[in-house]
């Protein structure tokens, strides 16, 4: 058996020639673009077929725009457009919205990464708290009571406790070897989390 790494393709297609089983990968060849160490990888146009049996899935998801922010979603990398976590243009609209994780960077990295990307964006919500350019709430119950009065159901701690529980559960769980499935169905995961 022999494995090839291959860079610089992004995988755009799977193809089967009986219906059932994968038979070839389709690749669009992709090119980096941007300064050295901060670069992102760009589609050419250019494909390319290759023979394949097997495909495993080893990079993050992208993002979603949450409904409201679409205007300030990025499509094509799947990220809220921002700078240091603060979604470039809200503040006009909404006084400041901020970001982390993969919707702030994109589908990369590891929990230390997420860990340095909270950081980044934590530092951009003090700063705008003490240049007063945003207008400090009374905390947490704050929010809280603001998203009642609109009439939704927010997931507190206890809720979102229950989330967690679920998808520990080892009935949930594909293998033995996995901490956790994922409940990535919203309709599912807030029946969990209102579930008693």
């Amino acid at each position: 058996a022999e494995v090839h790494l291959r860079f610089l393709l992004n995988p755009v297609g799977f193809e089967t020639e009986d219906g059932s089983s994968l038979s070839h990968v389709t690749c669009e060849r992709t090119r980096l673009v941007g300064d050295a160490g901060s670069q992102s990888a760009e589609g050419t146009g250019e494909m390319e077929t290759i023979k394949a049996q097997l495909a495993l899935v080893s990079i993050g998801y992208k993002g979603v725009a949450i409904p409201g922010t679409e205007e300030w979603y990025d499509e094509k990398r799947g990220v809220l457009t921002n700078t240091n976590g603060l979604i470039e243009g809200s503040k006009e609209n909404l006084g400041g919205l901020y970001v982390s994780g993969w919707l702030k960077r994109g589908p990369s990295g590891i929990i230390g990464t997420n860990i340095a990307d909270a950081k980044d964006t934590v530092a951009s919500i003090l700063q705008a708290v003490k240049s007063s350019s945003v207008d400090p709430k009374k905390g947490s119950k704050s929010v809280y009571e603001t998203l009642k009065d609109k009439g939704l159901n927010p997931v507190d701690w206890v809720a979102y406790r229950r989330i967690d529980t679920e998808e520990r559960n080892p009935i949930r769980k594909r293998s033995e070897f996995q901490p956790r499935e994922k409940i990535t169905s919203l309709e599912e995961q807030l029946k969990v989390a209102f579930s008693n």
